[in-house]
């Protein structure tokens, strides 16, 4: 939803603007020269001034609410096009071995890094302030849900795309040191890739093998390929971060209605139980009502009997 969707059109189009300086419809009708803002007041029996200006300051606060929502939007955007021009780096970084070539590629795939984990915070930040101004209002509520779910996936898609490159990093790390050490035993590669320092493998590898120079050609690329994997593994936790972050924005802000649901049950067992001990009462008035009733009868009978006998006895005299 835009904010002229609101509004009735663009919010920088001053010839629709309401608040421009040719068509304001306060200065025109309440504070201009007519004199019709004072027959208003004449009519008010409580002698009230119209309450337009009230109104228009919560439509002023509306429109910046939607123009925030809009930035994020278009910085949720950004975040997107900036997971996949570091996904082209990462390729272009796997597809160059050595050179300059490759270090400028691994130069423009860090600043990416870097501006998109800036980006990634602000937009934290922005979403977490409208989340605490959305509270009472259901419209509002709606926008930042649907802003904090689609960043949500955003950073789970750039999860995704820098766990496939680590895998991709470490493979190409392993075929260099097989060139060297073809008959490598699976330890021994993973000691390689995962060694900070890889030299002493390779040293080891360089007198065991007759391929001297492909070997220092494949420590570099060890080393590089191992570099990009610390960082990629750096990404991840600061992402692994943020998005534990947002969940617990949304469990803050779930808890609320929870609370309310929960409230709401209980007041509801509150009402079937009072409705409950309301019926038994009845059942049990009208047992007693009954039983009542037949003791009032046996009483009669009783009274009934003794009088036949009592007439009987004294006829007979």
């Amino acid at each position: 939803m835009h904010v002229w969707t609101l509004i009735g059109g663009p919010p920088y189009d001053q010839s629709n603007n309401p608040y421009g300086n040719n068509n304001n419809p306060y200065q025109q009708q309440q504070y201009g020269g007519g004199g019709q803002a004072y027959e208003m007041a004449n009519v008010n029996p409580y002698g009230a001034q119209p309450q337009a200006p009230a109104q228009g300051q919560g439509n002023d606060e509306m429109m910046a609410f939607f123009r925030e929502i809009d930035e994020i939007k278009r910085s949720l955007v950004q975040y997107d096009d900036n997971v996949d021009r570091i996904e082209t780096l990462h390729k272009r970084s796997l597809a160059e071995v050595g050179g300059e070539e490759q270090e400028q590629a691994e130069r423009n795939l860090q600043g990416y890094v870097e501006e998109t984990s800036s980006l990634s915070q602000q937009l934290r930040t922005r979403i977490k302030s409208l989340e605490s101004r959305s509270q009472r209002d259901p419209t509002k509520k709606t926008q930042v849900d649907n802003v904090k779910k689609q960043f949500m996936n955003s950073i789970q898609r750039y999860q995704a795309k820098e766990a496939e490159y680590r895998q991709r990093y470490r493979e190409a790390a392993e075929r260099q040191f097989r060139i060297v050490r073809p008959d490598a035993t699976e330890a021994e590669v993973k000691e390689a890739v995962d060694n900070t320092d890889s030299s002493q493998v390779f040293s080891q590898a360089l007198m065991q093998s007759n391929r001297r120079g492909q070997a220092r050609s494949a420590l570099t690329e060890v080393q590089n390929r191992h570099r990009e994997i610390e960082k990629i593994e750096k990404t991840m936790t600061e992402l692994a971060q943020l998005f534990h972050d947002m969940e617990i924005l949304v469990a803050e802000q779930d808890a609320p209605i929870q609370h309310i649901d929960e409230q709401a049950e209980t007041v509801q067992g509150d009402i079937e139980q009072g409705v409950s001990h309301t019926n038994r009462a009845i059942v049990s008035a009208r047992a007693a009502r009954k039983k009542k009733w037949w003791c009032f009868g046996i009483c009669v009978l009783i009274i009934a009997i003794l009088a036949l006998i009592l007439g009987i006895y004294f006829g007979t005299k």
